[in-house]
């Protein structure tokens, strides 16, 4: 067992959860165009972001040292994943959308290849062949192909779903290989304003009556799912063991499903649930790996 503080524990579950609601957050804000949202979430956590900081007397961490370069294709990458997962939630379900983010882990087994001392593992094949089980439940084939002839919003939405993973995937390894330069804290500032400007001509492009109706609650996502979730989540992990804390955070999409389904009362089918049990189980696996000790601590840093 875990010597870490009951306090730390707390921590990790509350953020897993925070993160967990923002399926209900998009619900509400349906009159806010994604694009649109996804600037406001990031603008008013970034906000609340510095506010901390400054607080904390942490403004020095902030200051961009090495790769800096790499710091900037962070910030793309975080809204490119954003953005596909954004989209699959929209045409989708939150349910379906969380659990193609979390076959994440799957590539990144895939691309350890081209990582620098990641080799593939049998565990990781395990998980790889675990979290391509859970995606072909999830995926329904034949609502894919009923789409072409009713606008393809289905499958414009798993599209974005399976590309969410995949570039989610890619944005691990990178925050991976800042980690030695950057704390966890630091890169979610620079990814978040990254990406605060470059969605800023989509705010702007908000109309003001729908900004106004929506002001306050854009406020509430970007403050508690952005920021408070966040530095929650990353207190909470960075006091736990790393597969202990890689295992609490699956919490997230386990809450989200919940969410989705009792108070959204979103349909929960059986060919969904199945697929959950095996995505998780790969992401399980995945985290358990040797090679990938501090995989967990940077599993959910992001969305």
């Amino acid at each position: 067992m875990s010597t870490a503080p009951k306090k730390a524990y707390m921590e990790l579950v509350a953020g897993s959860v925070l993160f967990g609601m923002l399926g209900l957050f998009v619900d509400r804000l349906e009159a806010v165009p994604t694009l649109s949202l996804i600037f406001y979430k990031q603008f008013f956590g970034v906000l609340s972001l510095l506010v901390f900081i400054v607080i904390a007397g942490k403004i020095s961490l902030l200051m961009p040292r090495r790769k800096k370069k790499y710091l900037l294709l962070l910030g793309i990458i975080n809204t490119a994943t954003l953005l596909t997962y954004f989209v699959c939630i929209r045409y989708t379900s939150f349910s379906v959308a969380i659990l193609l983010l979390y076959t994440a882990p799957m590539y990144v087994t895939l691309l350890s290849p081209v990582t620098p001392k990641e080799p593939i593992t049998r565990k990781g094949m395990v998980a790889l062949a675990l979290s391509l089980t859970g995606l072909l439940f999830i995926v329904d084939l034949q609502a894919a192909l009923d789409g072409f002839s009713n606008g393809g919003e289905y499958l414009l939405g798993m599209t974005a779903g399976i590309l969410s993973g995949f570039i989610f995937g890619c944005e691990i390894i990178l925050i991976r290989y800042l980690k030695d330069d950057y704390s966890s804290v630091a890169q979610l500032f620079w990814y978040t304003l990254i990406g605060v400007v470059l969605l800023f001509p989509f705010g702007a492009k908000l109309s003001q009556p729908v900004l106004l109706d929506n002001l306050g609650m854009l406020v509430f996502f970007g403050v508690i799912n952005t920021a408070l979730a966040a530095l929650l989540y990353v207190s909470g992990i960075s006091q736990i063991k790393a597969q202990i804390g890689s295992i609490l955070a699956l919490i997230e999409p386990v809450s989200g499903i919940f969410f989705d389904y009792t108070i959204l009362h979103t349909p929960l089918y059986v060919s969904t649930i199945i697929g959950c049990v095996f995505i998780l189980l790969g992401a399980t696996v995945a985290v358990l790996e040797k090679s990938h000790r501090k995989f967990g601590k940077l599993f959910r840093l992001q969305v």
